[in-house]
């Protein structure tokens, strides 16, 4: 008996091996060997004839090499550096390493480097830095080796580029820094974004050296070659044209109109923007069919079209979808040379197999299962669609194509971002047409262009009218009612029941039982639906230095306490709103800012100025905006207030006595005062939050006398009394008891010293205290004396820079405490 496809099964036992590093020890793993090593022995070997075994013993021999090998390379990448317990956050110290990679942004440099020597003593002098770089286990005398360490590769930022080429060892000063990690759900994971391409470090560099200038001529060349096609773009087609253009053909995004980038992601087209295996096929084998046209022979013109595919994949940074095109490509025309039958699911398993072996991480990239999930949809569904429909039809053909590869990569869409376009099918089957037509002329045009411009402008005319019409589309799909949906991400057993549910459906499938089974798919659309929110959960977002907090009922009413940042840029874009959509969360019910500090507003002002009424169209929507009722509103408050009532948004007003309730979650508001004046710290809304025997308390910045009033409000017998002039529904004005004893404390000002002394707290008496603030902040946030006070008080104390995000869950009984990073 002949394994039938051996490439799958290895690359499923290599997959397996890198799994299980995240789930189980050294023990599981030899045990898991044993087992599959038995399990194979007796499914393959008894059952073949004599001559057969030995084949079959070779295979059955690699599937425990390779799971082993899978555990070891992960183990090996996911290794912290040495250097990672040197510092916390950041460094000086000079890099000596070979530049690899070379990335023109514009405004500032990429470089790639290599094979890294770093010196964190700025006061050695070196000698002899090639020795050093070349043979670092033999540094030079004049360095001592306890502060030498070594990377694989580092990134560096600069303003410096027309002096470097490809292979130059380099002397770089600066900023050594470690990459972020995400804290919060929906986060970018810049550290594990750049851990999978074994980057250890980022750097901004202050100086840049030459001190060897030895090059590689080839990836040099091809460097150059780059930059002039990217040059040519720019002479023959309009700006936003060529950064289109060059995105598409040369994988260079630095000149991406930002506008059309998010058009395209919207519409669901955006992976025409990276270079896909479409077009790395169209362009090999127009490279073969025109050398077979100039009579050179099959060997030899195979040969060439293969190092000239893998040549376009090194001037294009083989990116993933490169990658997997390129060995695909390279597979299918060395079988014609050879004689032997292509077969789609083992040349992406050889495909997947390479990339990962290069870095097992890439299991856990979008763009990874993306792209070889595209290729199962291919393979594995579309035959089955296809089957279904009997007769031939082209445009029928190609729906169900584009169907078959968005059934199977679904879930991976809505885990890493959460929405779908409704309408991406019947999008990308008027898009993607007329892909490969832009792609052979725009290569043809940069070519001629090289020789002469004029002749390079005449042939891409075609590509400026084409590019319009994609825009056209995409701007009357912008307008489409429902156009976006958002799910959030689901859980993994909804996604692990998803792809079981399809590979029944596909085992299942023949022509007996295809009618039968169709039924089946139905239950894909479980995908779909969120489990009902049973419990109260309340999430502080890490925003760096500042302060947000949302809140989700039982009843599904979202509110949004503060959202703002004063050292994260864009903290609504690249923290608060990636959060909430993670959640499945399209619209804020509530949003109530406690003052006006703009690490407390800036994310806010960010969603409301992208806030639309009506339905989700990839925007979060706003409903109500609650400010504190104070009697001199300036400036500030008052654009917030026109902002919000142009965006359809109602604003409400709060003080002290007010109460927001619904059904068994109440809201008190115990400050500001009605004779408060102006929106500062010490008139930060304080909200007391109750639900059964749960309780929060959650205190904007306040401070000094806010502290104060505060303290008596809590320290009063009587209960407390509401205003009297009330004009909403939203806000109730009724007496209500005050609150003395909280689960739960949400730290005022960041932890300073100059609030949360120890009446306060001896009188909330909270179980956990959370604090907001970013790591090494200039205010010194927390200090020292606010969280001693808090251990005396015999509080637990969460950070959200060291926990991440913090996510309490109550049934207002008991209360779960999950931070992002730790856990309570």
């Amino acid at each position: 008996m002949n394994i039938r496809r051996p490439l799958v099964w290895l690359l499923t036992f290599y997959i397996a091996g890198i799994a299980l590093y995240k789930v189980g020890g050294i023990s599981i793993v030899v045990i898991t060997i044993l087992i599959c090593t038995l399990v194979l022995w007796r499914l393959l070997l008894p059952k073949c004839k004599r001559r057969e075994r030995l084949s079959n013993f070779g295979f059955a021999l690699g599937f425990p090499i390779l799971f082993i090998l899978g555990y070891s390379i992960m183990n090996y990448q996911l290794k912290p550096n040495e250097m990672d317990q040197i510092f916390t956050d950041n460094i000086k110290g000079i890099v000596y390493g070979k530049l690899q990679m070379l990335e023109d942004k514009g405004d500032y440099v990429v470089l790639t480097l290599t094979d890294n020597v770093i010196d964190l003593n700025s006061d050695h002098i070196k000698n002899n830095l090639n020795e050093v770089l070349l043979n670092k286990n033999k540094a030079n005398n004049s360095i001592k080796e306890d502060v030498l360490y070594h990377s694989n590769k580092i990134k560096v930022y600069t303003s410096e580029n027309s002096k470097f080429k490809i292979g130059n060892i380099l002397a770089v000063s600066g900023k050594i820094e470690k990459f972020q990690k995400a804290t919060n759900s929906g986060q970018f994971n810049e550290y594990e974004y750049n851990k999978i391409q074994w980057i250890d470090f980022k750097v901004k560099a202050e100086k840049v050296k030459v001190i060897n200038s030895s090059y590689s001529w080839f990836y040099q060349r091809l460097y150059e070659i780059k930059n002039r096609f990217i040059q040519i773009y720019e002479q023959i087609l309009p700006q936003k044209d060529a950064g289109l253009i060059s995105a598409m053909i040369l994988g260079d995004t630095s000149s991406l109109d930002k506008d059309i980038k998010n058009l395209y992601k919207e519409n669901g087209i955006s992976h025409i923007l990276a270079i896909s295996g479409l077009n790395v096929s169209l362009i090999g084998m127009s490279l073969f069919y025109l050398l077979r046209r100039l009579r050179i022979p099959n060997f030899i013109a195979t040969l060439l079209s293969i190092f000239l595919i893998f040549s376009f994949g090194v001037l294009t940074n083989f990116s993933v979808s490169t990658n997997r095109a390129v060995v695909m490509l390279i597979i299918f025309m060395w079988g014609g040379v050879i004689g032997r039958t292509y077969d789609l699911l083992s040349a992406a398993s050889l495909s997947a197999l390479i990339i990962l072996i290069q870095s097992p991480m890439e299991i856990y990239n979008a763009g990874f299962l993306l792209s070889f999930s595209a290729i199962l949809g291919m393979a594995l569904l579309y035959p089955i669609f296809k089957n279904m429909i009997g007769k031939k039809y082209k445009l029928a053909e190609a729906f169900l194509l584009t169907l078959s590869i968005q059934i199977i990569t679904l879930p991976v869409m809505l885990y890493f971002f959460y929405e779908i376009p409704l309408y991406s099918i019947i999008i990308n089957l008027i898009i993607l047409p007329l892909s490969s037509l832009i792609v052979l002329i725009s290569l043809v045009a940069g070519m001629v262009g090289l020789i002469a411009i004029p002749l390079g402008l005449f042939i891409i005319g075609g590509v400026h009218y084409i590019l319009n019409f994609y825009e056209i589309v995409c701007r009357f799909g912008e307008k489409l009612p429902g156009r976006m949906i958002l799910v959030g991400r689901p859980d993994l057993w909804l996604l692990a029941f998803y792809y079981f549910i399809l590979i029944v459906w596909i085992l299942l499938n023949t022509e007996v039982l295809r009618k039968k089974t169709i039924v089946l798919l139905s239950f894909l659309l479980l995908i779909f639906i969120k489990s009902k929110n049973v419990d109260l959960e309340v999430t502080f977002i890490d925003v760096g230095q500042g302060d947000c907090i949302f809140m989700k009922s039982p009843e599904n009413v979202t509110y949004l306490i503060d959202g703002g940042s004063s050292d994260v840029k864009e903290v609504g874009k690249y923290r608060i709103e990636p959060f909430l959509k993670s959640k499945g969360v399209w619209k804020l019910d509530y949003v109530i800012l406690t003052h006006l500090d703009t690490d407390h507003i800036s994310g806010v002002l960010e969603l409301m100025e992208n806030s639309k009424n009506g339905g989700y169209e990839g925007n979060i929507v706003m409903g109500h905006l609650i400010l504190p009722n104070v009697q001199e509103k300036d400036q500030e408050y008052m654009d917030i207030v026109t902002l919000a009532e142009s965006k359809g948004i109602k604003v409400l007003y709060i003080q002290k006595g007010d109460v927001i309730k619904e059904n068994h979650v109440t809201m008190t508001c115990l400050n500001p005062s009605s004779d408060t004046l102006h929106a500062d710290n010490a008139a930060s809304v304080v909200l007391s939050v109750n639900y059964g025997d749960f309780d929060l308390l959650l205190t904007g910045d306040l401070e000094g006398e806010g502290e104060r009033q505060v303290l008596s409000i809590l320290n009063s017998t009587s209960s407390l009394l509401p205003p009297q002039d009330k004009d909403t529904d939203e806000i109730l004005s009724e007496p209500i008891e005050v609150i003395k004893d909280y689960d739960v404390l949400k730290v005022a000002h960041h932890g300073s010293k100059n609030s949360t002394y120890e009446p306060f707290l001896s009188l909330t008496r909270p179980e956990l205290a959370l604090i907001s603030c970013g790591r090494n902040n200039r205010y010194g946030h927390p200090s020292p004396e606010t969280l001693k006070r808090l251990e005396d008080a015999g509080s637990e104390t969460m950070i959200t820079y060291e926990s991440g995000a913090v996510t309490i869950s109550t049934d207002g009984k008991k209360m779960e405490v999950k931070g992002f990073l730790v856990n309570f």
